[in-house]
């Protein structure tokens, strides 16, 4: 609420103090939750100043909470630990080694799936469903050099959002932990560009059918967005990016099919951009 880096600096100080008595042999649980908190707190300062410092130290955290918590006594919190290193590794990524750091993140998102089920915990399930689909999108955008590795993990990520999408369509919208519109949005991302990629194995027609797919996601994104403009507006340029490849991929055909799925009160602001 308030001087968020000064009071999470004295977090961090006063898990440092309490890690000095919870010892492993004394209590390895309440020391693995002390290590886990700690490990969020450095997370949030990242979010504030020197990230990679943090983050750094959030990853060695959440790695030694690991080490006393079984996934076989206390999964669940295990599953949830890893899921916290994996996006301590998926924002490191972003200023550093992104390819190793977000194969790491995938490895530690897949760990937590294994007992984040959509059956035992669909809300976390979901999130970090979403977590691993976005990993799988970054780590695509990295590897554009390697068409048919590209490819692979944009399908990846496709069935990572496809997934999300499904389980969190069973539970209530406000149990959940992350923005479903920009799951649709990011799954829209990632249906344009196996659409267009060139050196892309696809049929043709599975190319048009992704360009209604993304098509479809980001028209939700853009609807469930009405609330906030700005992200409306950068899904409805989406809608226009992906409209655009219809016809520059299948020609007036292309567009005709295009602009039959778009909602009727949309036309005025989307055919002058065109």
């Amino acid at each position: 609420y308030r001087d968020p880096v000064e009071n999470l600096q004295q977090a961090v100080l006063a898990y440092q103090e309490a890690l000095r008595y919870r010892t492993e042999d004394a209590d390895a649980k309440k020391r693995a939750a002390t290590q886990n908190n700690l490990g969020t707190a450095y997370w949030h300062l990242a979010q504030h100043q020197q990230p990679v410092i943090y983050l750094r130290q959030a990853i060695a955290a959440y790695s030694e909470a690991l080490q006393f918590y079984s996934p076989d006594e206390d999964s669940l919190t295990y599953a949830m630990v890893q899921n916290n290193l994996g996006t301590a590794y998926w924002n490191l990524s972003q200023h550093e080694q992104p390819v190793e750091l977000l194969q790491q993140a995938i490895a530690a998102y897949d760990i937590a799936l294994r007992y984040r089920t959509a059956d035992a915990t669909p809300v976390a399930h979901a999130a970090t469903q979403n977590n691993l689909g976005t990993a799988y999108w970054h780590l695509a955008n990295h590897q554009k050099h390697q068409p048919a590795i590209y490819h692979q993990l944009l399908q990846q990520a496709i069935a990572a959002y496809l997934i999300t999408l499904n389980t969190a369509n069973k539970v209530p919208p406000e149990q959940l932990s992350f923005d479903l519109f920009a799951t649709h949005n990011n799954l829209g991302l990632a249906y344009y560009q196996l659409a267009i990629d060139k050196q892309s194995p696809l049929t043709a027609e599975t190319r048009l059918n992704h360009l209604d797919f993304s098509l479809h996601h980001h028209l939700q994104a853009y609807n469930g967005w009405q609330s906030h403009p700005d992200y409306a507006q950068a899904a409805l340029a989406y809608v226009i990016q992906t409209l655009r490849a219809f016809h520059s991929e299948f020609g007036l055909q292309g567009q005709s099919r295009g602009l039959s799925k778009l909602p009727a009160h949309l036309l005025p602001q989307v055919l002058p951009r065109l």
